[in-house]
């Protein structure tokens, strides 16, 4: 739990706040706004909570290869003073394309749904997508 708590002491909350809490909330509050607003001038319309907060698996994992793509822009000059934290962005742009193609085969069936286990395999990758690209970001921001 150490290694945590330190990560989250020196995590650069503006950074924070840009790459992750807006792109991933932004659009489940915008998409509130919207729904409760629509319900006000439609009285027929009944606002399913499930459908306007629902972030899939897909939605997460382009949003993860964006993130890598911002950080290898940043971080790109540095690479070669940081080969392991390349080669982990990496690996870790081609685990989330692997796995986005995964979604791409799941879903030309009609009655896919993606199950916890989709959610997450979705989730560990993203996270490790904020911690790789946070830490790349911290290194390259030096230049």
């Amino acid at each position: 739990m150490a290694p945590l708590t330190k990560f989250l002491k020196s995590l650069d909350k503006a950074w924070f706040v840009w790459q992750v809490i807006i792109p991933l909330l932004g659009p489940v509050i915008i998409s509130l706004v919207v729904v409760g607003a629509w319900a006000t001038g439609n009285p027929r319309f009944t606002p399913r909570l499930e459908i306007a907060v629902d972030v899939t698996p897909w939605a997460l994992t382009f949003y993860s290869l964006t993130l890598i793509g911002s950080t290898f822009n940043e971080f790109w000059a540095k690479l070669g003073e940081h080969p392991a934290l390349g080669v982990g962005l990496i690996l870790n742009a081609m685990a989330v394309t692997l796995y986005a193609s995964f979604m791409v085969i799941w879903r030309h069936d009609p009655t896919f749904t993606p199950g916890a286990p989709v959610y997450i395999v979705t989730l560990a990758l993203l996270l490790i997508s904020i911690w790789l690209c946070y830490t790349g970001y911290r290194k390259g921001k030096h230049r």
